[in-house]
């Protein structure tokens, strides 16, 4: 199947008339998306469907870690330039992804309420609309960030990774420790180690006092450019610290 966008003006038209159709993202549908041709583009990326289709969830499990890897998967070779377009997103949680979207981000019963819940999960609204609140963008984007973990496997880094919000938001949010392979894959593997023992590492107060001395290294040396290695051992030395 090819990967569809919906067209920026269907995006706007649908933004505008959330209020009008709440019973259908409710209840609902918005079959006439994919059945109407002149509403999207079709690209020339390739989307496996049965992966997509795989993509669920429930109030008991929500299966964060199965699901990056199955809409990684199904996007497989879709680049971070396109990953960056809403329309693809907006069309993926109106469509093949409309239960699953329901089932992870439940619309609230106040309307006003609703409208606004709507907006962030099913459009892609502000600087962050993309990376952290659309139903679907957000499992790539975790899922990216972790493909590029040196040393674990991709289940393995997903899984501490989106073991603690607060953790995942104090990394996420600090673009010089995300946008760094050697710096983020350092970070990750000893969130590994302390999720396989006795998982210190994720008290809130703990890993953001981590971070801290992390910063504060971080303004003498442009960690950026060490090593893996030596990364992992000012790590070392910020852990120390924090537990003293």
């Amino acid at each position: 199947m090819k990967v569809n966008f919906l067209k920026a003006k269907k995006v706007q038209e649908l933004l505008t008339k959330i209020p009008e159709n709440l019973e259908l993202y409710r209840t609902g549908n918005f079959g006439f998306l994919m059945n109407e041709s002149s509403y999207h583009l079709e690209s020339r990326l390739e989307i496996d469907e049965q992966k997509l289709a795989a993509i669920s969830c429930d109030k008991t499990n929500l299966k964060e870690v199965e699901n990056c890897v199955l809409i990684y998967q199904a996007l497989d070779n879709i680049s971070h330039y396109l990953a960056r377009d809403e329309r693809l997103w907006v069309y993926l949680t109106h469509t093949h992804l409309l239960e699953y979207t329901r089932a992870r981000w439940p619309i609230p019963e106040d309307n006003i309420q609703a409208i606004k819940h709507i907006k962030t999960h099913f459009f892609c609204i502000g600087a962050r609309g993309i990376e952290r609140d659309n139903a679907a963008s957000r499992l790539w984007w975790l899922a990216s960030l972790c493909n590029r973990t040196k040393g674990l496997s991709f289940e393995d880094a997903l899984t501490c990774f989106l073991y603690q919000s607060d953790v995942r938001a104090n990394i996420v949010e600090r673009p010089t420790t995300s946008q760094n392979i050697h710096v983020f894959s350092a970070i990750i593997k000893k969130l590994d180690e302390s999720y396989k023992s006795n998982k210190e590492l994720f008290e809130r107060e703990r890993f953001r006092s981590f971070m801290k001395e992390l910063n504060l290294i971080g303004g003498i040396k442009l960690l950026a450019a060490l090593p893996e290695t030596l990364v992992l051992q000012i790590l070392d030395q910020c852990i120390a610290k924090t537990s003293a």
